[in-house]
């Protein structure tokens, strides 16, 4: 039997730190008052409950290895990505990995995104595929439903299907959802569909209209401000807070759910309020009833501190194990899984130069529609008067914009132009690419394009850069979207991409996230897939050339 003895243990039911002492094994066993207090406080183990292991490239075992030692004792993983690429049987190998964390995972329900009409993937999930996922211990969730235009239609469609299966199988379980700027009706129609939390960039106005209609926020980094941080107060229970996408530079450098709990603090947030909102919230959230707390019976999960408004981390304990110590310098090691998975899935032939000019028909006039990126993951759709020359369009400060079908069917690639991209000559090309995973490039010319994409074929997967003075290649060996390598040295090479963007002009607050989500069509307003441009809003592909 373990003891900790006279700290300041933080009480979720007040919602206060008073002075305690714990006896635990797996489970914590008694928790009795204390008379000598040192300066250590204890708080329950951090829970992630809206995550993507993938959109940190990483494996779960590497996944939890770095994060344990952020205080993340528990993640709700929704890896529509690795199901994107591979269906449901790589969907059930990834889940299998061995974890130092407990990590659950949820029901992929957007595999596509949209459809096959507007994009082409590796795998599919419907109702069929729900039920076997279902059956799995680890599910506890349904993962993010992103396409309200399925739940506002009035015939039954695959949105609905996987809505209706999952919660027949699994009715104690929550419905995640994905809905940036749906307000009024629309948000009404939304929640009553049974989808009833949102995770996606919110403004004080949206955290009250949702919280009042009863949904469960999940507040990310980029939510996270001092208006928002004032429209939360008295919403405790109603929200948690969730990492959604950390890039392995971001979380090498800053950290992980620790890094959200130090902002939210810095901007005004009562330190017992974020905890609360890093804990019981999402353990209640996901029926997790065994955690989030500090209370006997529950699990033994908690985060030893020396400091309370800067969160410093001494101790991590996981099930009643010490998992991390700072002074004592003992920390979870790398594990080499590289073996327990396929690596050859870029099934495309190479590419040429003419795959990439931006061609003009006879005739055709020269007022065409521009995918302008707007420094965030939102884009909007632009009009331009372009210059034709010999039937291309061709204009300074307009970049080539492709996603290239790699899953073997050679589907004829369809460029569209693109505005505040690169502004120095280069290609990037990444098969790390929400969500469908093709090969996604952005160029100033048609010769670097090909370049690029081209290497990336050639080596199986990964993001490549290309300009003049050389190339630099980050290879994702599963699937195109998860590095084998240790965090260490695939943060560096995602730093170096980062630096590499903004040296040639690409203005975004996360630069790689923001190039990668260029493919995601569900969000606003325009994106590319392998089909052509597509109006987000409607569901369309519209032609780059017919601008009014």
């Amino acid at each position: 039997m373990n003891r900790l003895q006279n700290v300041w243990l933080f009480n979720t039911a007040r919602r206060s730190f008073e002075p305690r002492s714990l006896t635990f094994d797996e489970y914590i066993r008694s928790v009795a008052p204390a008379k000598k207090v040192t300066e250590r406080w204890v708080v329950p183990g951090f829970i992630d409950i809206h995550m993507h292991i993938e959109s940190s490239m990483t494996t779960p075992t590497e996944f939890s290895r770095f994060t344990l030692p952020h205080g993340t004792t528990t993640i709700v993983s929704d890896c529509h990505e690795v199901a994107n690429v591979f269906g449901v049987d790589g969907l059930l190998s990834f889940m299998n990995q061995p974890v130092l964390n407990d990590t659950y995972y949820a029901v992929p329900s957007s595999v596509p995104a949209t459809s096959s009409a507007l994009e082409t993937s590796g795998g599919s999930i419907d109702e069929q595929e729900v039920a076997l996922l279902c059956k799995e211990k680890k599910i506890i969730a349904l993962g993010e439903v992103m396409n309200a235009n399925d739940l506002f239609s009035f015939e039954d469609n695959r949105t609905k299907r996987i809505i209706r299966t999952f919660l027949s199988l699994r009715p104690e379980c929550p419905v995640e959802g994905h809905c940036p700027r749906l307000t009024g009706e629309e948000l009404d129609a939304f929640i009553a569909s049974g989808v009833d939390s949102d995770h996606t960039e919110q403004t004080p106005e949206s955290i009250a209209e949702k919280a009042a209609k009863g949904m469960f926020l999940e507040i990310q980094w980029k939510s996270l401000n001092e208006r928002n941080v004032k429209a939360l107060e008295n919403l405790s229970g109603f929200f948690s807070f969730c990492t959604d996408d950390v890039m392995p530079d971001t979380l090498q450098r800053e950290g992980h759910l620790d890094r959200i709990l130090r902002k939210a603090i810095a901007l005004g947030m009562k330190v017992e309020d974020a905890i609360f909102a890093m804990t019981w919230a999402p353990a209640v959230r996901m029926r997790l009833f065994d955690r989030g707390m500090l209370a006997p019976g529950k699990l033994a999960d908690f985060i030893v501190l020396d400091d309370l408004d800067k969160l410093s981390i001494v101790q991590v304990w996981k099930r009643g194990k010490l998992v991390y110590d700072r002074d004592k310098d003992i920390a979870p090691a790398f594990v080499d899984d590289s073996s327990a998975f396929g690596l050859d899935s870029i099934k495309r032939n190479p590419v040429s130069p003419e795959d990439f000019r931006l061609r003009i028909p006879n005739g055709t006039h020269n007022i065409v529609h521009v995918c302008h990126q707007e420094g965030t993951t939102m884009t909007k759709k632009v009009v331009r008067e372009c210059v034709i020359k010999n039937s291309f369009y061709e204009e300074h400060g307009i970049n080539i914009l492709a996603s290239v079908e790699r899953y073997g069917h050679q589907s004829p690639i369809v460029p569209v132009p693109m505005l505040c991209g690169l502004e120095k000559s280069g290609a990037i090309c990444s098969s790390w690419a929400h969500d469908s995973h093709n090969l996604l490039v952005m160029a100033t010319n048609p010769e670097l394009a090909s370049l690029a994409v081209n290497m990336v074929i050639e080596k199986g997967g990964g993001i490549a850069v290309v300009d003049e003075e050389g190339s630099f290649f980050l290879p994702l060996s599963f699937g195109g979207i998860v590095s084998l390598k240790p965090m260490e040295k695939l943060s560096e090479g995602v730093a170096y991409i980062r630096l590499w963007l903004r040296t040639h002009g690409f203005k975004a607050t996360d630069e790689v996230m923001s190039f990668a989500v260029l493919a995601l069509p569900v969000s606003p307003e325009v994106k590319v897939s392998d089909k052509g441009m597509i109006d987000v809003r409607s569901k369309r592909l519209i032609s780059w050339r017919d601008a009014e």
